[in-house]
């Protein structure tokens, strides 16, 4: 980012954005040692013990809620044998993986997008979607970014393309969702030598890590893993407009627009950078997706600094507050057990926090619908990431359309 890097002529962390981190880190074991988490992690080792025990192709047929790529069964046999081999409790281990790839998302993000305050890197260190989401929720999505991070920091460096190519198949491995990205990534790519060595790269990385079950059951695979649809009318465009248009064709409405922002943001020859490109499609994403999951708030964080330096600190400070508060009210809701369904008017009651966050009871053990009181305050962080994703696409235009940039 040519901009980005005003008054940091150094490429140091500095030593409070370190000292940031180092608190977010501890915080966020304190929770995977003294928690259980959401559901989330209790279905890993379910359908980790499914696969064992009758195979991929029956587990894919079977579990409705087991969408994740076949190379996610072969990591977490990989976490069972380190929990055998440590002695390390399952619920530690699901979250571990997250917690650690922050500490090198940081890193990357430092380096991509060299912010002149080191505030902005505070917060990215100290954003509670990012400790909440790897130290209690426990899923793949911190790990996934950390992938599509290291991707876009090996292109932008140059050198061999296949590397970065690795690093966006393992991306893919965890969750599909980097898929998206694709299109941008590819029309930001200069020549189809270096196309070619990345895209090659990272199929090639995907088809060896979901040996052999992709090849066993490919329309199943494909079917379960890129057909989830998740939880429709529960956030965004679908609480404000939960239509059956919206429900039966938003999907169509997203890849439109995440098309149209790449091709928009890759027109000229010389075009934004690819760490701001990717951060105005993730934005872009979280804005018009009709089906969410609370995890996926994980993918915006590394972008708050970009944001920051684009706007000052008001656009992201706004989103890593909103986006906190409405993580905690969710889990907080959640870690009632059966009292959400006899719809407990005291939830948010003192009786709660004797019992549960953040020590050793708090078990999210159903995940569901959110109502009420908490209503408001996803709305607030839904309009969040709207504001960041004009912050962030204004400046991609603003780069985009500047005479400098533009060659005869």
């Amino acid at each position: 980012m040519a901009d980005a890097g005003r008054g940091a002529s150094s490429s140091r962390i500095p030593v409070v954005a370190l000292a940031a981190l180092l608190l977010a880190t501890a915080a966020k074991l304190l929770l995977a040692t003294r928690t259980y988490g959401t559901n989330d992690v209790r279905a890993f080792w379910y359908f980790l013990q499914e696969y064992r025990g009758s195979g991929a192709e029956l587990l894919y047929r079977k579990e409705a809620e087991f969408n994740h790529p076949p190379f996610v069964l072969h990591w977490l046999g990989a976490l069972r044998w380190l929990g055998i081999a440590t002695g390390l409790q399952p619920w530690v281990l699901v979250r571990l993986p997250s917690i650690l790839a922050d500490i090198g998302s940081f890193w990357l993000v430092a380096r991509l997008a060299r912010p002149a305050w080191p505030a902005l890197l505070v917060l990215v260190a100290l954003a509670p979607v990012s400790i909440l989401i790897s130290g209690f929720h426990g899923n793949n999505d911190p790990v996934m970014i950390f992938f599509v991070l290291l991707s876009i920091f090996l292109l932008e460096r140059g050198g061999p393309a296949w590397p970065a190519g690795v690093a966006m198949g393992m991306a893919v491995n965890f969750k599909v969702v980097p898929l998206v990205f694709w299109p941008a990534i590819f029309l930001w790519m200069p020549a189809w030598r270096r196309r070619l060595e990345y895209f090659g790269a990272a199929v090639l990385v995907v088809l060896a890590a979901s040996t052999p079950i992709v090849f066993q059951e490919p329309a199943l695979v494909a079917h379960k893993v890129l057909g989830y649809p998740s939880s429709f009318g529960i956030w965004g465009l679908s609480r404000i407009w939960p239509s059956d248009e919206l429900e039966s064709h938003g999907r169509l409405l997203l890849v439109a627009v995440l098309l149209g922002l790449s091709f928009w943001m890759n027109l000229r020859r010389e075009r934004p950078s690819l760490y701001r490109q990717i951060g105005v499609l993730a934005f872009a994403f979280l804005a018009v997706t009709p089906g969410f999951g609370v995890q996926y708030l994980a993918w915006l964080v590394p972008w708050i600094a970009a944001a920051g330096a684009d706007a000052g600190l008001w656009a992201a400070s706004a989103w890593t507050a909103t986006s906190g508060g409405f993580l905690v009210l969710v889990y907080t809701y959640w870690c009632q057990g059966t009292r959400m369904e006899q719809g407990d008017a005291n939830w948010l009651g003192a009786n709660f926090w004797q019992r549960g966050l953040p020590w050793s009871y708090a078990d999210a053990n159903t995940m569901c619908a959110w109502w009420g009181s908490i209503v408001p305050v996803e709305i607030a962080c839904w309009i969040s990431v709207v504001l960041v994703l004009a912050v962030l696409a204004r400046r991609c235009r603003d780069e985009y359309t500047s005479p400098s940039q533009v060659r005869a």
